[in-house]
């Protein structure tokens, strides 16, 4: 009996010390990990604020973006007198688009009062 139980005791040594050292793989593996995780992260950060400045300095150079240049038409004084038109399409005088046009046995001509293509719905 006192064989099987050494052989038992070695086993369950055997097996925490296969514990302790996957443990110690674990921390190892977690600590590269973050430690790479980080460096990554610093990298990432100054490659976008490298790119923003970039992009910033290439809309400046190419005219998209000048602070010192004043709105031109701030100085016609142009303002609409009504806000709500400000949003207005403006092609709004367009003709409507052609209506499709019945084929078969229920075509007739188009009769001039269903046109209203020249009115002038604003006036």
């Amino acid at each position: 009996m006192s064989e099987f139980q050494t052989r038992l005791d070695a086993i369950a040594a055997e097996r925490v010390a296969r514990h302790e050292l996957i443990s110690r793989r674990v921390d190892t593996s977690l600590a590269e990990s973050q430690s790479r995780t980080d460096d990554l992260t610093r990298e990432t950060a100054a490659t976008v604020q490298r790119l923003a400045e970039q992009a910033a300095r290439a809309r400046t150079a190419a005219g998209w973006e000048r602070p010192e240049k004043p709105d031109p038409n701030a100085s016609l004084g142009l303002d609409f007198e009504d806000p709500e038109m400000a949003t207005e399409p403006t092609n709004r005088h367009a003709p409507p688009p052609e209506a499709a046009t019945r084929r078969g046995r229920h075509a007739r001509p188009d009769d001039p009062e269903d046109d209203y293509s020249n009115k002038d719905w604003l006036g």
